[in-house]
Order: C-alpha cells, then structure tokens, then sequence
C-alpha cells in the first residue's frame, strides 16, 4: 500500500463507526487518499468545506449493501467501483435536457441555457435546433467518433462496391457503403450473423456464397435507419430497402439457405427499430426454423453430426457466424418480449463458437467425422467480443426456456432462488474470466461499452431477480453462496442497477455510436423501470430523464424510440404523479423533427412495464402503455382540479 493509503485505512480503524463511514464516503467521492487526508485533517477549512458543499450537490453513490462491496470486491469486472456524478456535469453534457437544445439567442431569452430540471422541478420553454447529433457530442468534448466520422471504410474493398448489382433501390454506391461500414463497425461485433470478411468479399466480388441481394437489401434497411442518426438523407431509401427486402424474400421462400437466416435476423432487427412488431417475431422464427431444419441447432446432437458431415469444409466459418448470430438474438428476443410464443431454440449450436479454442462440445467437425481444435478465425473489427458474447448467451438460454417458452417445464417456485443463484454465478464466473480488451475502461471500444451496458450482463440479472422482488418471505430468499448478511435478490437487483446507471451515462456522454445504434436500449429501459418502481430513490426524475432523452436522441431514426419514451412517461404519471403538463413537454421533445411518421401506426407488443409483466403482460406493453398517455394526462389533470376546488 502506498503511505497515504496505509494513513487512510489507520484511520478508519481507529475513530469512531459514525465518522469512519463519512470518511469512506468521502474516499469513495474522490478516489484520492491524499485529498481524502488533506480535507479530513482540515489543512484548509474553506477547502474542505467547498468541496463537501460541491459533494452534496452530487447525484449520489447510493448507501451501498453489504453485498453490493462484496460484488465490487470479489467480482469487479461486473461490478466496477461506483463513482460519483454530479447533476451539473449531466446537464453540461445535456443528458438531462433535449439533446439538439439550441445555443440561441431565443433560448438565452428563455433561460433554456440554466437547467430545465433544477431542484424545484420547474420545466422552461424548449426550443431545439436541427443539427444533427453527432455534431452536438462533438461539441461536448473528446468521444469515440464514428466510423464515418473518421472519413474511412471499415474495409477498403469497399470502396469497389457496385451496389445496382444487388438491389434496384437507386442509392449511390459510395453512400451504400458508408451504411454498410457503419453496421459492420457499430452493430456487427454484437450480433456476428455473418463473416464480415466473407461476406465483403463476395459482395465487391459478385459472388453468391456468402453473400445474397435478399441479405443486401436486409441490412441496408437496419443499416439506413442507424445511418440517419447524422444524416437524414438516409431515411428516403429505408423503406426502399424494406419492400425490396420482403419481395425478395418471398421469391427465396422455396428452399431453405443460411444465408436467408442471416436474412430473417437482420429484418427481425429492422422491423423492430421501424416500430412492426408484427413482423418482428415472425422473421424470428423463420430462422430459427430454418436453421433446425438445417441442423445447425435445436436437434439431437447425433442427428445433427450426420447434417454437418455434409456441410462442405469451406462453408464452416460462415455456418459458425449465422447458427450462433441467430441463437444469440433469439434468445435475446425472448428476454426481451418476454411472452410466450417466442421463437428459441432448444439446444445450442452444434458448431463451434466463432473464435473459441474449442470446448469439447463445440468443436469443428470435419466431413469424414474428425474433430478439429482450431478456432474460428474472427474478423480484426470484431475482437473477442462476438465469442464472449455467445458463451453468455450459451449460459443463459436455459433460463430464456425456463421463464418465456410455454413449451418447457416450469420451475417450482421453491426451486426458482436456487436456479437463479446458479445462473447468477455462472455469469459473474463467466465475467470475471473475460480477457482484459473486454472489461469497461475509459477506452474501451464501443462495443465493449455496449456489451456492458446495453442488453446482456446486468439486464438479463435484473430479469433473473426481478421475479423474486415481491416475495414476502425474506427469511428464504437470502442467497446462499454469498457472506453478505444482506444478500437477498433485492439487494443483488439493486447493484445492478447502480451500475447500469454509471454505464448509461459513460456510454451517452463519451461515445457517438450512442446515437446510431439501438442495440444499447434495452438499459435506458431497465433503468426507467428501476427507477420509477423505487419509491426511495430520490434522483428518480434525473434517471428518468437521462434515460427519456437517450430516446430522443434516437427517435429520430428509429421510430419505436419515441413510443417507448410515451410509455415511460405514462408510467411516471402512474407511478410519479409528475405533472401532466411537464409530461406533455417532455413528449414534444421526442416528438420534436422526428421523421413525419407521427400518424403511421406504430407496434410495439415487448413488455413496457417490466414488473406488471408478470401479472398482467398485456397491459404491460409498450404499445398499450403508450397509447394510454393521454388518458394518464386526463386523469391527472382531474384529479388535480378536484383536489383545488376541495381546497
């Protein structure tokens, strides 16, 4: 230990209890033994006494639980220290207000320059200005550009793309290839439904194997919706791409190809983003059914060595991509919904992991039957991610079949603590074996950030606890494996929550692929839920709004985006009691310079309200929650009307 840090843990063991957890309080706001001793010791009384009065104007580090430290302590690569924000630096990097909020002399004139949201909860006029998004993270300081920002392809082939070739939607192929380097880059290191290396090749090579123009005009559609994050122009041809896209996937429907899987995920994906829920789940389970009828996964492990022996040696790697990329996203899909019905396959991937060294039930298999050990190579853009990303699925699609296939046998309730502690530490297991490119730095990678914030790790453990949130029997629910005495699935929930919260705003305020991506999403969601289900939580507005606005910033693109925001905000109006005219604001934000879709039916059937899922998922839909807000925002304005003429 170094002499300040020896000085600081002396003092803790020495004063009384009550000072000592001021002291570590104070330690965990600076991170800093020697200002921790410098402002203890008082060397300058109106030093100290600054810094404590800036200290309360921090969002602050919750009063952690006994196993949240033991979390940080034994498990840090899930559960990094905690650090302290405060509620100004969020407003500076406008996460607590309107992202495109102008720099005019109109919103000097409105005081919209102050904060929107100070202590009293008083919201001023908005006026928003039509820069695009990207421009206004620049703005705030350094950031992890986008690719296109940084004025090159991910692949130089691309730069040889004749994209008339492959579809007849009229779109520049210099432009196509900008949407396409910005998907490989942002999105593929996390879905991985194809070999990127391949897949280039035959597409400036206008060869058939590994690439098709049903597959093209597929990730155009999802590639146009994330492209129009900095430019708007990309939204003429969307939905271009989406009707070409589903008339050619009507003529494929004759035979069954991997490539038509690659296909089916990648509309799955962009029908969720243009708000077609209906169609979502239906492009789902036809790749799943096509990959079980091609034996790539949900079958007899012998049954499908006898189809892989046919699958020529060259097609491989390619198959390892799609069979795991679709198994990754159905079982995500499900977590996601959470509604019977969903498309899952019942075992995993008989192929071996993209980049794994082989476990010994996922080794390659060459045609006469011999096991083969070399990895899969990946593309140089993906890393590691993409294989990480499938043993954590791997570990968690028992618990996918156990909580949202109506097919398979449900937990006893008594056995359920059980299973989910189980689960629990095979992923904290998982992450704290996570090669070091993979654990959240300050330069991490932004799919690396993502992996860690968005969907996967603490949003599948918040599913995996939130079930058990609403038992009444605490002398049961403690778990089991842990020597925290307060370790209860409350208190597990809790921790991560508190760290998707850190991850959000990381991810908002320092990388651009935030506003182009909706793989991120699901945490802006988890952590709304969190917040506005905790009737502790006194920075609840805060959260709340850092995460409405995350959606505002990508309403513009992805249409769903702004239904989601409506949904939340009706359930602050339930829950919160917020204002009805501040709730109103707040939805003409999102609704502001959107994509004239406003009058276009919207769907959006995945769960809204993640606790009353339980009990009543119908009504916890997005789609429901949002289509009630207006009749939240009556209610409440009667009740308030009736309240004052009791007055």
């Amino acid at each position: 230990m170094r002499e300040d840090d020896a000085e600081v843990l002396e003092l803790l063991q020495s004063i009384p209890e009550q000072r000592a957890i001021d002291i570590l309080r104070l330690f965990r706001t600076t991170g800093d033994s020697a200002k921790v001793l410098y402002l203890v010791k008082g060397s300058v009384d109106g030093e100290r006494d600054r810094f404590l009065q800036d200290a309360t104007r921090t969002m602050p580090t919750p009063d952690l639980t006994t196993l949240e430290l033991e979390l940080m302590s034994k498990n840090s690569v899930a559960y990094p220290q905690l650090r302290r924000v405060s509620v100004s630096e969020l407003e500076e990097r406008n996460l607590l207000r309107p992202f495109n909020l102008a720099r005019t002399q109109v919103a000097e004139e409105t005081n919209a320059s102050e904060s929107l949201f100070p202590k009293e909860y008083t919201m001023g006029t908005i006026r928003v200005d039509v820069d695009a998004a990207a421009a206004c993270i620049r703005a705030q300081g350094p950031a992890q550009q986008l690719p296109e920002r940084r004025g090159k392809l991910c692949d130089e082939r691309l730069n040889w793309l004749d994209i008339g070739f492959w579809t007849k939607v009229p779109i520049p192929s210099d432009y196509a290839a900008k949407i396409i380097s910005l998907y490989i880059e942002i999105d593929h290191p996390l879905l991985g439904t194809f070999d990127p290396n391949l897949f280039v090749s035959d597409l400036v090579g206008y060869q058939y194997t590994f690439c098709s123009s049903l597959m093209v005009n597929a990730l155009l559609y999802w590639g146009c919706q994330m492209y129009t994050a900095t430019d708007q122009d990309a939204n003429q041809y969307t939905d271009q791409f989406g009707v070409e896209a589903e008339r050619l996937w009507d003529a494929e429907m004759e035979h069954d190809s991997p490539l038509d899987m690659v296909s089916a995920q990648l509309l799955s994906l962009a029908f969720m983003g243009r708000g077609k829920d209906h169609k979502v789940l239906h492009f789902l389970a036809a790749a799943v059914q096509i990959g079980t009828r091609l034996g790539l996964f949900g079958v007899d492990e012998d049954i499908a060595k006898q189809l892989l022996q046919t699958l020529p040696e060259s097609l491989r790697s390619a198959s390892s991509f799609i069979a795991w990329g679709i198994f990754n996203w159905a079982v995500l899909v499900s977590f996601f919904y959470k509604q019977p019905g969903v498309e899952i396959p019942k075992q995993p991937p008989t192929l071996p992991i993209p980049g794994d060294s082989g476990a010994e039930d996922h080794q390659d298999l060459h045609s006469d039957g011999a096991v083969s050990d070399e990895p899969i190579a990946l593309h140089s853009l993906m890393g590691v991610t993409f294989s990480k990303i499938c043993e954590f699925w791997r570990i968690v699609h028992e618990v996918s079949l156990a909580n949202y296939d109506h097919q398979a046998p449900t937990i006893h309730k008594q056995l359920r603590l059980d299973f989910t502690e189980n689960k629990y530490r095979e992923i904290l297991a998982w992450a704290e074996n996570l090669p070091p490119q993979l654990v959240c730095t300050d330069d991490s990678p932004h799919h690396v950030i993502t992996f860690h914030s968005s969907m996967w790790i603490h949003s599948v453990i918040l599913d995996l606890f939130r079930p058990l949130l609403d038992r009444q029997d605490p002398e049961h629910m403690r778990l089991k494996t842990f020597s925290a005495p307060d370790s209860s699935p409350t208190a597990a929930y809790i921790a991560s929550v508190n760290q998707l919260k850190q991850l959000i705003i990381q991810f908002r305020s320092k990388y651009e692929s935030s506003i182009c991506t909706m793989l991120w999403h699901t945490a802006l969601m988890y952590v709304a839920n969190a917040v506005l289900q905790d009737t502790d939580d006194s920075q609840w507005l805060e959260y709340l709004l850092l995460c409405i606005y995350g959606y505002e910033t990508l309403r513009r693109h992805f249409r769903v985006a702004e239904t989601i925001g409506r949904g939340l905000l009706t359930m602050a109006l339930r829950n919160k009691n917020i204002n009805s005219e501040d709730a109103c604001n707040i939805l003409g934000c999102l609704q502001e310079q959107g994509l004239g879709h406003a009058n276009e039916g919207i769907r959006a059937t995945f769960m809204g309200d993640l606790q009353l899922a339980h009990s009543n998922p119908e009504a916890a839909t997005m789609e429901r929650l949002a289509s009630n807000f207006h009749d939240m925002v009556l209610f409440q304005d009667f009740i308030h009307s009736d309240s004052e003429d009791m007055v």
